[in-house]
């Protein structure tokens, strides 16, 4: 007993998560635990009674507790988490790790049937003999000894009494972590087989157990369709399992997929619910079968529209006339009525002295807004607010709601511009200016070398930090890093080859300054001496070295005499609709474009808009051959095999045409996307195209475009085709011939009083004739109607690439029946001075069909190309791009394409896709990558939105934030860059965690906590 009485002394304060600045909790163990009869004892600081306290995971909850103490009773010494809140709704999340009377660790090995598990249990502590008692799942008693024997496949729990009848073991596990522990018994079997099948062409699928050995003869079989033969046929494709069992009862699972052959596609198009009221819709058009399809939803709708639907996941199976079969989801979304503006007054830097006050219109009053702050806040004005951001949550009397962050501005703006100078190689010579503008002199200054001047000098290559103060107390920190300098530069001369498949250019690297000698080390191309020789066409790289290792580095293109074209030959020729079938392509006969050429061993090309390709071949034969495109089959008298016998020689053509004749197709095509984003008190614009996929011309189109209303009215340029006022905008009785489009851009003046992260919802319709319902009769109406839906951000990165969909979650989950990916690329050129050419290479996921490639959308002209292994080539020749600072909306482009995903691809397949953008000889700029996997969309496999609250602040930041865990229980954040690379993990100990960014480059970085309830994601700018 004097061992228990020690402990009952001691107080313990251990994982404890301040959801405030001045919240927190402390453990007591006020009576150590022999047979669950402890007590645990919580001590709260800056917490106001009421309480509700929670106890391990809602096993025990005390409600009004008086005090500022609470007890638990009946404590059987495990680990155990609280949660409290108090009657300001202030927060506090705790763990205790546990004192349990004794301790002990579990063992388990599983057997190899007919041989069956063991679990051991180790005890520490505690008065010996212990006796044990073993459970299985179904709470049964399966033995009493230690080690337990003959045990099942399955979960175990174990309880151990020592000789003082102290009782401790797996049962009292309330909460995951430190503690109590039980057994998992895994058996296996030494039976194996293999399982063959055969594609299903809809219904006819086989599978077949075969080459079973190990065990005991004869074997059994069951399937999952309760079929016990070891064949199962007449199968539609899916997943079957099957349980081999031998003479004695051994048993080893497998499964097999059965493909189908023909893929049926469930393109989807919703319209969103309005909050709480069940107005949603989902249309599904099956695709890819033999028509008539019939449709099967989830919530047993067998209609090819469902209607009247709240917000949720709807799941569709969509069957063709001969049994194949296809499944899809849609998300329907919720829109809210509620809208909110806001108006702020600056917060003094030494005191939290700001307010932010949300104007409230929409929806149903009266409102209850609540603030994410600590401690927390309710109402429409925020008060005592520190500069920075404050997120908030609106709730209408329905209980709709809009969420959005305000931003407090100091009273003062201290802004610092950093001019540095890097230092001397082999020298630490290196300075750092700051020049300080705007708040109130004088200044303060305080840099991470422990400095107070505006100035340091002497410095060695490193990052440096300043922190500058102003007169009001009003602060700003940044940061530059000092390089090294070289004393040696080098300049290079440059002779092209002769001729684009020609070998002969040379490159010869003269340096100077330093300390000779020299040593030269090229990239590229073998070679260590000033000159390399034997090049052809591209970019080389020299790093020169001088004697003290000081070092330069020189770049150059080899480019050709463009006006030799004596080593190689033209292969050329137009795809065309043979109007005649006679293929020659005769006077008046129109090119097709988008069509794409095969030529083996070079790639492809994609016809331009007068139906012509290209490709410049060096010596040799090749075969063209044309991907059939179903709107464009080939004319009967076309052979899609042509050999090409080339001889390189001056001015050698190839001439090679391709007849087609054309289906009547009507096939209209809508979309939206940003060209630059919503962004408070600047302009916004959007580029809305118009597009006749089709093979007719279509002489009375109508489209439609609707607003949420919460940014004011747009202006269309051109402005002579919509007409309309306010949130909805149409036109109609507009002609376009096949494949060109009406491309729009909308203006719009961002207020500056909108919140960030406020969603903007933006719906685009368009149908080859009147009326608009006529949409539902467009060849894939999938594209004909268009849901938009940007968030207000503060800042953005132009260089970008994003797919449609999106898909859930981070991991951008979808069906596998969401065959058809959107990509849009956007570039901007944000150099010094105009970019004469650009090109793109977007190299394709290898689970994409690369045949099905089809270009959208190119802002302006280009040629479009790829290689044999899947790298997409853009090409804008004298695009003579301007630069932002020149022309900020001439200064972007954007391309689309859309493409198929390769067939019968299982769950968890993922599509990563990023390009690289090159302005003119520069380095590329490489965007994020984007990422959908295949999965199981009509589950909700990950939670957000009630994750929890977090606010990240300074946003922009120069070098360090802060992430601040408003509401929710989260355990780690990853931040990551815009390519998806992670740039550092941190574990949430603590309500702030601060993050330094110095070492990493400027630009966007998503922050993603996870925790109990899911994840959430959050964005920040470095500067």
């Amino acid at each position: 007993m004097k061992k228990l009485n020690l402990l009952l002394s001691i107080t313990v304060m251990i994982l404890v998560f301040n959801f405030g600045y001045a919240q927190s909790v402390s453990f007591t163990l006020t009576q150590a635990p022999c047979n669950a009869n402890g007590v645990l004892t919580a001590n709260f600081t800056g917490m106001t009674p009421p309480l509700t306290v929670v106890w391990g995971n809602s096993k025990v909850v005390h409600t009004g507790v008086t005090g500022t103490s609470d007890a638990l009773t009946g404590y059987a010494g495990q680990y155990l988490n609280l949660y409290a809140t108090d009657a300001n709704n202030n927060k506090v999340y705790g763990s205790y790790n546990g004192a349990p009377p004794f301790s002990y660790t579990v063992s388990a090995t599983g057997g190899v049937c007919p041989v069956l598990g063991t679990a051991t249990a180790t005890v520490t502590g505690g008065t010996s003999p212990y006796t044990y008692q073993w459970t299985d799942a179904n709470s049964v008693v399966v033995s009493t000894s230690n080690p337990a024997t003959g045990l099942q496949t399955g979960s175990y729990d174990v309880m151990i009494t020592d000789a003082n009848g102290c009782v401790f073991g797996s049962l009292y596990q309330w909460d995951s972590g430190q503690g109590a522990k039980n057994a998992y018994i895994y058996n296996t079997s030494n039976i194996s087989y293999s399982i063959s099948t055969t594609t299903a062409n809809c219904t006819n699928g086989t599978a077949t157990v075969n080459s079973v050995s190990g065990g005991t003869s004869p074997y059994s079989y069951l399937w999952s369709n309760s079929a016990t033969t070891s064949a199962i046929t007449g199968l539609t494709a899916g997943y079957y399992y099957v349980t081999v069992t031998d003479a004695v009862g051994c048993s080893t699972p497998k499964g097999a997929s059965v493909q189908q052959s023909r893929q049926i596609g469930t393109n989807i198009t919703s319209s969103p619910a309005t909050c709480l009221q069940n107005n949603g819709s989902a249309t599904s058009f099956g695709s890819g079968g033999i028509p008539p399809y019939t449709y099967l939803w989830s919530n047993s709708a067998t209609t090819q529209t469902i209607s009247g639907l709240p917000a949720g996941y709807y799941s569709v199976k969509v069957t063709d006339a001969n049994g194949c079969v296809g499944n899809g989801a849609r998300y329907i979304s919720a829109s809210t009525p509620v809208n909110v503006t806001y108006t702020t007054t600056a917060s003094s830097c030494t005191s939290p002295t700001g307010t932010a006050t949300l104007n409230i219109s929409g929806g149903t009053t009266p409102y209850t807004v609540q603030w994410y702050t600590s401690p927390a806040q309710s109402g429409t004005t925020l008060t005592n607010a520190a500069p920075g951001s404050y997120s908030f949550k609106v709730t209408d009397a329905n209980g709709c709601i809009r969420n959005g962050t305000v931003q407090i501005p100091p009273v003062s703006n201290v802004s610092v511009v950093l001019s540095t100078t890097n230092t001397t190689c082999t020298q630490q010579n290196g300075s750092i200016n700051a020049v300080v503008t705007g708040g109130s002199t004088p200044y303060t200054y305080l840099w991470s070398n422990s400095a107070t001047t505006s100035s340091i000098s002497g410095l060695a290559s490193s990052y440096y930090s300043v922190t500058v103060t102003d007169n009001l107390g009003c602060a700003v920190t940044k940061g530059s890093h000092v390089g090294v300098s070289s004393p040696v530069s080098v300049g290079l001369s440059t002779t092209n080859a002769s001729c684009i498949f020609n070998s002969d250019g040379a490159i010869t690297a003269t340096p100077s300054g330093g300390t000779t000698p020299y040593t030269y080390q090229w990239s590229n191309v073998s070679g260590t001496s000033s000159t390399v020789t034997g090049l052809s066409k591209g970019f080389y790289t020299v790093n020169v070295t001088d004697a003290v290792g000081c070092k330069a580095t020189g770049q150059s293109y080899v480019s050709y005499n463009p006006n030799n074209n004596s080593c190689y030959c033209t292969i050329t020729g137009t795809v065309y609709n043979d109007a005649n079938s006679n293929c020659v392509k005769d006077a008046g006969e129109q090119g097709i474009e988008n069509i794409r050429i095969h030529c083996s061993g070079i790639g492809y090309a994609y016809t331009n808009a007068n139906g012509v390709y290209s490709f410049i071949v060096p010596s040799g034969s090749y075969t063209l051959s044309e991907t059939v495109h179903s709107f464009y089959p080939l004319a009967t008298c076309q052979n899609n095999s042509i050999t090409v016998n080339a001889t390189a020689g001056t001015n050698c053509v190839h001439i090679v045409n391709f007849a087609n004749t054309v289906n009547t197709i009507h096939d209209m095509y809508v979309g939206t996307a940003n060209l630059n984003c919503p962004v408070p008190g600047y302009q916004y614009r959007q580029r809305l195209i118009i597009k006749n996929m089709g093979t007719v011309t279509e002489s009375s189109v109508v489209a439609g475009y609707k607003t949420d209303g919460q940014l004011p009215a747009p202006l269309f340029s051109p402005s002579n085709l919509f007409t309309g006022s306010g949130t909805y905008y149409s036109v109609s009785g507009t002609s376009l011939n096949p494949g060109i489009s009406h491309v729009l851009t909308l203006y719009y003046n961002t207020p500056t009083n909108i919140p960030l992260n406020t969603s903007l919802v933006f719906k685009d319709t368009a149908a080859y004739t009147g009326p608009m319902s006529n949409w539902l009769n467009d060849y894939s109406p999938w594209n004909n109607v268009d849901y938009f839906t940007p968030l207000v951000v503060g800042s953005f990165d132009p260089n970008f690439k994003e797919v449609k969909p999106q898909g859930k979650g981070p991991e951008g989950i979808i069906s596998v029946n969401d065959s058809v990916l959107e990509y849009k690329i956007h570039f901007q050129n944000l150099g010094t001075y105009k970019a004469q050419n650009i090109y793109i290479l977007d190299t394709l996921d290898s689970d994409l069909d690369w045949a099905t490639l089809t270009p959208i959308y190119k802002s302006h002209d280009c040629d479009v190309t790829m290689s044999e292994n899947g790298v997409v080539r853009f090409q804008f020749d004298n695009i003579d791009l301007p630069t932002k600072t020149t022309n900020e909306e001439a200064s972007n482009g954007l391309v689309i394409y859309t493409i198929h995903t390769k067939k019968g691809l299982p769950n968890g397949t993922k599509f990563t896709n990023n390009a690289a953008i090159y302005f003119d000889f520069n380095e590329p700029v490489i965007t994020n990558t984007t990422l959908n996997t295949i999965g199981d969309v009509s589950v909700e496999t990950i939670k957000r939105g009630n994750a929890g609250n977090v606010s990240v602040f300074p946003n922009p930041t120069h070098d360090i934030f802060t992430i601040r865990v408003n509401e929710g229980n989260f355990s780690t954040a990853r931040v990551m860059n815009a390519m998806g690379q992670i740039c550092g993990v941190y574990n949430l100990s603590e309500t702030e965690t601060q993050v330094n960014l110095s070492s990493s480059a400027p630009g966007i970085y998503f922050i993603v906590l996870q925790g109990m309830n899911g994840y959430t994601i959050e964005k920040v700018e470095k500067l």
